[in-house]
């Protein structure tokens, strides 16, 4: 289960970034990307969701991300690294099934994977002060650590 939503998320990493460099319909670059990687083993409800969620509140997901990247010009931040801040601020809005820091993890190792060597401590600060404003906002519920 874990490497299915984990092939789904780098897919739909590829997904949204296909879509940001060619403009291409949301369902057309999802069938090319499946294609391409030869209709690999994924979480494909995931993968559809991810996309849908982070295409379609883009907007409202990048302001969130504008507020919190104190000493951040927003369009100096490296596209791989708002591709991946929009569809884990996504995941944690709307994926209500998968914990936040699961969430947070996986945009981690996401980051680690993909983009720059300091890429991954910029996209934990920042996933960090997002998920504590989406508890405030109650969008959101904070886990129960256990003792």
């Amino acid at each position: 289960m874990m490497k299915l939503r984990r092939q789904a998320r780098e897919m739909s990493l590829q997904v949204l970034y296909a879509m940001e460099m060619s403009g291409e319909p949301v369902d057309q670059v999802i069938t090319d990307v499946l294609l391409l990687n030869e209709n690999p083993e994924c979480d494909e409800t995931l993968l559809r969701d991810l996309v849908r969620h982070t295409s379609a509140n883009r907007e409202s997901i990048d302001e969130r991300i504008r507020n919190r990247s104190r000493n951040w010009d927003f369009n100096r931040i490296a596209l791989i690294d708002k591709i991946i801040l929009r569809q884990a601020i996504a995941e944690l809005i709307f994926s209500e099934d998968i914990p936040p820091r699961v969430t947070i993890s996986e945009a981690i190792e996401l980051a680690k994977k993909y983009s720059t060597d300091d890429s991954h401590v910029f996209i934990n600060g920042l996933m960090d002060r997002i998920y504590h404003d989406l508890i405030e906002e109650g969008r959101i519920f904070p886990e129960v650590t256990e003792t």
